[in-house]
């Protein structure tokens, strides 16, 4: 389920010193609040403030104990959080053996540009508001037991609505807004692709796109999907997880695209 990234921006460092209760000031600047914790209380204090805590930073002026950053790494691991760390260029080799890269939101090097670190903060929080925002889903199929199978799977995810026939498909979206339509490609009365050419004559729906729920995987059935320009056709055997792994994949896309 997404998890919408909210709460405080925790400073890990030897001490608190001018620079880093300046860089907590210019975090509340921008709306964010801020907790601190110096080196040798970090392994103590970071089990209690975790659960508030979106986004931390490691500001490197000492060297840090193994026992320290091996629970920030466990953190990290556990609760997918991300970290800035902020150090000495040659340190970061040896900061990536413990910390994995994929964890690691930035590195930056010391003395540190302030402006580069909060446009970091900012672009992080913004991002992860972006990724929450569900999006709507609408599931187009016959097949009643088959088409709430799959609300089951979507609807912590995603706002999702469900119509049983091309016709109440049409009336649906006339009414509501789709950022996705899963279309069952054979109905009765109007099929799949009469739904979506008439998605595509009308300007207001015309840009939904349409993934294709089928259970033919021929190649000229494949070929005439291709023809209607769906984002994606999937054979109706696809599991739960794989189906979820499709539909974040596609709206990932559409995210980088529209920040391009």
């Amino acid at each position: 389920m997404a998890t919408k990234i909210e709460g405080t921006v925790t400073i890990i460092s030897s001490s608190e010193g001018f620079f880093t209760k300046g860089m907590e000031a210019k975090i509340q600047e921008m709306g964010y609040s801020t907790a601190f914790a110096t080196l040798n209380e970090a392994s103590r204090v970071l089990g209690r403030i975790r659960s508030g805590t979106g986004l931390y930073v490691l500001y490197m002026q000492d060297e840090i104990e193994q026992k320290t950053l091996m629970d920030l790494h466990d953190i990290l691991n556990v609760d997918s959080k991300k970290v800035i760390i902020i150090g000495e260029g040659e340190d970061y080799d040896a900061m990536k053996k413990i910390i994995p890269v994929t964890q690691i939101l930035k590195w930056l090097d010391r003395p540190l540009d302030m402006n580069a670190f909060l446009k970091c903060v900012r672009e992080y929080y913004e991002e992860e508001e972006e990724v929450y925002e569900k999006k709507t889903i609408l599931i187009v199929d016959d097949d009643i037991t088959y088409m709430r199978l799959i609300y089951d799977w979507l609807k912590e995810d995603y706002t999702v609505g469900m119509a049983s026939s091309g016709v109440q498909a049409i009336s649906w979206l006339v009414k509501n807004t789709a950022d996705l339509v899963l279309m069952d490609y054979e109905m009765p009365i109007v099929n799949g692709p009469q739904v979506v050419q008439m998605l595509h004559s009308d300007s207001t729906t015309g840009a939904i796109p349409v993934m294709f729920l089928t259970g033919k995987n021929e190649k000229e059935f494949v070929m005439s999907v291709v023809d209607l320009k769906p984002v994606d056709y999937l054979l109706k055997t696809i599991d739960k997880m794989a189906l979820l792994g499709k539909i974040k994949k596609f709206f990932e896309s559409q995210r980088k695209l529209n920040k391009e």
